[in-house]
């Protein structure tokens, strides 16, 4: 199974695209959850957005990166459908909220088509390009850099990052950085 490593990866590299895309301006925060419970229940979580404290967590036990990637551009959908201003006055979003109001629905429906279509472009273009996460992962002594996207292209650090953690004494750990912020959970350590 892939490790935590490589999920955070991707997404460092995935969060400026679809940030990109979609043209929100507000940071949000991404917590990567493990949860063995969760990953028995064979319909439990793989994701949710808090429009409040707007953060993403996305539960990673047993998980394949590239859906747990499909989960996170789902979830970005809906940080851009809050920082549009779309949760404003909407009902708390409580089980079975997308089958009861029709606003909530739509905005779902959004985040399905949205989120499922920006994963299958960014991968598309990087299978274009021949990027594999060996290509995305920069030198050893360079773990901060990522890679931009594109055929010959030199590699460039897309931002300085630093771990935070750990919070909520649990398995989660805050990542910041200053123009592109996030939230990872990872172990403690620095990798500007």
């Amino acid at each position: 199974m892939h490790d935590k490593n490589t999920i955070h990866e991707l997404i460092r590299e995935f969060y400026p695209y679809v940030k990109e895309q979609l043209g929100f301006q507000e940071s949000c925060k991404v917590f990567l959850r493990e949860n063995q419970e969760n990953c028995a229940d064979p319909l439990g979580k793989t994701a949710y957005y808090d429009p409040q404290g707007m953060e993403i967590h996305l539960y990673i036990t047993m998980r394949h990166p590239k859906d747990v990637l499909r989960s996170f551009s789902h979830e970005l959908v809906h940080h851009n459908q809050n920082c549009r201003g779309d949760f404003d006055g909407a009902p708390p979003t409580t089980e079975g909220y997308a089958q009861t109001d029709e606003h909530l629905r739509k905005m779902e429906k959004e985040a399905y088509l949205e989120g499922n279509i920006l994963l299958r472009d960014w991968c598309d273009n990087r299978k274009k390009n021949n990027q594999g996460l060996g290509d995305h992962r920069g030198s050893a002594q360079d773990a901060g850099s990522i890679g931009m996207p594109g055929k010959g292209h030199k590699e460039k650090p897309l931002q300085k990052y630093k771990w935070y953690g750990p919070a909520g004494g649990g398995s989660s750990n805050t990542f910041a950085n200053a123009g592109r912020t996030a939230a990872y959970t990872k172990g403690n350590r620095d990798i500007s």
